[in-house]
């Protein structure tokens, strides 16, 4: 019976442990904050934001340097910060094509 214990103490050990592997690190990020409403796409599909786009949706995004717009999940943080070009600390989730903003520098 201990043996039987200390063996399932070992497997949710190693399952804790393994699944705290699975979250991503935070990265850092440079763009610029921008109402999805007032993001444009050039020609070769890379976003932009419209400096003289006055929307407010609520939504926010993030324009990072490469033209790729991510959705912020958590647009609140973003106040005072429309339109301005920022660095960031976030949670990426590519497959969502979004970002938990967690930190914005400048």
């Amino acid at each position: 019976m201990k043996r039987l214990l200390v063996l399932m103490a070992l497997v949710v050990g190693i399952t804790t442990l393994l699944s705290a592997g699975e979250k991503s690190k935070p990265s850092q990020m440079s763009g610029i904050i921008c109402d999805q409403k007032c993001v444009k796409q050039d020609a070769s599909g890379k976003s932009a934001c419209d400096s003289s786009c006055t929307e407010q949706s609520g939504e926010a995004v993030l324009v990072d340097n490469e033209g790729k717009a991510w959705k912020v999940t958590n647009p609140d943080i973003c106040k005072g910060h429309m339109g301005k070009k920022v660095k960031v600390k976030c949670n990426k989730k590519e497959d969502q094509q979004s970002v938990e903003i967690l930190n914005i520098y400048g």
